[in-house]
């Protein structure tokens, strides 16, 4: 288990860096949970800061939480499920700019829509509110819930890309690669995960928690933009299986032009597919403002309503199975 030592070294380091790639805001306290007190801290920290997130998963499996309430915010880190293993340093300070993400995009939701101020992350999720919000704003509701993952995994994204090309940039050299089946045959099966976990993690709906990581992924993290961009230009390269067979462990070509569909949204069933383009396609219209994090509420129901599709699309399915 990483020590709390060890955390109090990481937790300035990482915030400086997200500071250094995003506008300014004053960032909430940060909290370590030790096994013995993980649910008596979080339990102290609804309270303090009035947070409606008071009922925990069970289990309490987050290695971090972001609390909001109506008098504060926290980060919440559960200690003993801190990644140890090989790039712990790098894996923490991800999962900690997505809990900083989390609170950035609330500060910076839209003061003059009420639908999007301050409250509005437990606002979508009051389980008390539901029933009115799932019958007269279903679409605004199922948008939110997307975004909020979706914004919270970009900006990670984001700053970890600004970080590597700018602070590390002796050691970033992306020009370099050779697109290798070693250096990109994990992308594909990585965007294949998050769809299949969509479609198959609920047995009567998708999960949006998934499909905000599969497009936050698609579109935000640096590895797998090349990748998209390689595919698009030839540029992958495949075993090559003759060639292995005469003898040359290793070997390797380029792969036919159009043998692969990057993005794997042709991979899934036929009835999602134009939903999943039209999404994307929404989404990186948001991306090419300035200030991607900002939305407005007509956004919310576009990105909303195809997520409302996919689940008729998914009931429609499961009802033509069962006949």
């Amino acid at each position: 288990m990483i020590t709390q030592s060890q955390l109090k070294l990481w937790i300035p380091e990482a915030t400086e860096i997200f500071k250094r790639y995003m506008p300014p805001t004053t960032l909430p306290p940060i909290y370590i949970g030790a096994p013995r007190n993980i649910l008596k801290l979080r339990a102290e920290l609804v309270v303090k800061t009035q947070s409606h997130q008071v009922n925990h998963p069970d289990p309490y499996d987050s290695v971090m939480e972001m609390i909001h309430g109506d008098a504060g915010d926290a980060i919440l880190i559960q200690q003993k499920l801190v990644y140890t293993g090989r790039g712990a340093e790098d894996h923490f300070y991800h999962c900690l700019w997505h809990e900083l993400g989390h609170y950035f995009a609330i500060k910076y939701e839209c003061d003059d829509l009420d639908e999007h101020g301050s409250s509005a992350l437990h606002r979508y999720n009051d389980p008390g509110l539901q029933g009115d919000l799932l019958s007269t704003d279903r679409y605004k509701q199922e948008g939110y819930w997307f975004w909020s993952e979706y914004i919270a995994e970009s900006i990670a994204n984001y700053v970890e890309e600004q970080h590597c090309r700018i602070d590390n940039a002796d050691c970033y050299h992306p020009e370099q690669l050779t697109w290798e089946p070693k250096q990109w045959g994990f992308i594909p099966d990585r965007l294949q995960d998050f769809l299949e976990m969509t479609l198959t993690y609920y047995p009567s709906t998708i999960d949006e928690a998934a499909l905000a990581m599969y497009f936050a992924s698609l579109l935000m993290s640096d590895a797998i933009k090349r990748y998209v961009v390689a595919a698009d230009e030839g540029k992958l390269k495949v075993y090559d299986n003759e060639a292995i067979g005469k003898g040359k462990l290793g070997a390797t070509k380029l792969m036919e032009p159009g043998s692969i569909e990057p993005t794997c949204i042709s991979d899934m069933p036929d009835c999602y597919q134009d939903t999943m383009w039209d999404m994307k396609a929404l989404l990186e219209r948001q991306l090419k403002k300035k200030e991607f994090w900002k939305i407005d509420e007509t956004f919310l129901e576009e990105i909303g309503g195809c997520i409302s599709l996919l689940m008729m699309d998914k009931m429609l399915m499961m009802r033509l199975d069962e006949e």
